[in-house]
């Protein structure tokens, strides 16, 4: 461990999410996040105008940015890198975002990513293929590679079932809403589909038209961690539907529990795997090529995460203790101009 950040205070955005929790090293303190009507965001630290006349209760040593800050133009990101007074750490989990549907969208992240790699002192992410797209793509020079921790430290235990499962939440906008894609999937293996009882009534509807007779339709409210833990500890494999993005927690929760999974063939959620086996890609909104996918990691069976886990903890917080003292050496000498 680096001693050197004992002490550090650090203004994380966020703080509290269960990523931004698992990472942090020993005697490192973290600032909490604001209370915004019951959430963190829109932070405030997003704005410029903060960093002119932060209250003191926000003094911080340093700051590390992760996500968040997708509702601020390209223009104001850079009023924001000017602004920062602290040393910054950056770590890129979305290349592209999950969350912006259109070219234009993406457009102006990559611009917003660009700016704050170009400002952080330190630039950390989560798979080589993510560091290796920063580099060729975005200018980044130096990039840290920290794997994604785990989620589940104590997996549930459950009576694995030979069968394969997707969880569609409140189908947010990455995730396929084609039910032909799901019927695809059914068609060739045992499939168990989970939705949210608040998601769009016209695609629950459809989606029990097209799996009546071929596959498990569960409708349900939102699990809590335990009952989630449970269900996906009984699959062996699960299906992530994505239609972009970069890098995923599900999948890194799948894994604790030794379900295998799989995965679009886009943005870095391959790159993830910890053994191989463990993932199988398919082509993006492709049912027959996901079904392909399936079928293979439930002829293969569960695959146990590769590696200990709780080694890997003390690996990655290391590594985070030894960005924040880089980061605050290089600030004190000036390499950013402050």
């Amino acid at each position: 461990m680096t001693e050197h950040v004992r002490d550090v205070r650090v203004l994380s955005i966020p703080a509290e999410h269960p990523y931004t929790q698992a990472i942090r090293p020993p005697g490192v303190s973290y600032l909490p996040d604001p209370d915004i009507g019951g959430h963190w965001w829109p932070h405030p630290a997003f704005e410029a105008s903060f960093w002119e006349a932060r209250p003191r209760a926000w003094e911080a040593d340093l700051v590390h940015i992760h996500f968040g800050f997708e509702h601020r133009s390209p223009t104001q990101i850079a009023e924001l890198a000017d602004a920062i007074d602290l040393p910054m750490v950056l770590t890129v989990h979305d290349i592209d975002n999950p969350h912006l549907s259109t070219a234009p969208e993406q457009a102006a992240h990559h611009e917003r990513l660009r700016t704050l790699i170009g400002a952080a002192d330190e630039v950390l992410t989560l798979t080589e293929c993510a560091a290796e797209r920063l580099r060729s793509d975005f200018g980044a020079a130096d990039i840290t590679v920290v794997p994604h921790p785990a989620i589940t430290l104590n997996p549930a235990a459950a009576r694995r079932e030979p069968v394969a499962g997707v969880f569609l939440k409140s189908l947010r906008s990455n995730v396929v809403n084609e039910p032909a894609f799901y019927r695809a999937i059914a068609e060739a293996v045992a499939l168990r589909v989970f939705i949210h009882r608040d998601a769009d009534p016209r695609v629950v509807r459809s989606l029990a038209g097209e799996l009546a007779g071929k596959a498990e339709l569960i409708v349900h409210d939102p699990f809590d961690d335990a009952a989630l833990h449970r269900e996906v500890a009984r699959l062996t494999a699960c299906v992530l539907p994505y239609t972009r993005g970069t890098h995923s927690g599900w999948l890194e929760m799948c894994r604790d529990h030794g379900t295998t999974v799989a995965v679009p063939a886009i943005g870095c959620y391959a790159g993830q795997a910890d053994a191989p086996g463990a993932v199988e890609a398919y082509a993006p909104g492709d049912g027959a090529s996901a079904a392909r996918a399936v079928r293979l990691l439930l002829e293969r069976g569960p695959v146990a995460y590769a590696g200990s886990r709780a080694a890997q903890f003390e690996q990655v917080r290391d590594a985070h203790a030894q960005a924040y003292a880089r980061a605050c050496t290089k600030s004190r000498g000036g390499v950013r101009g402050r």
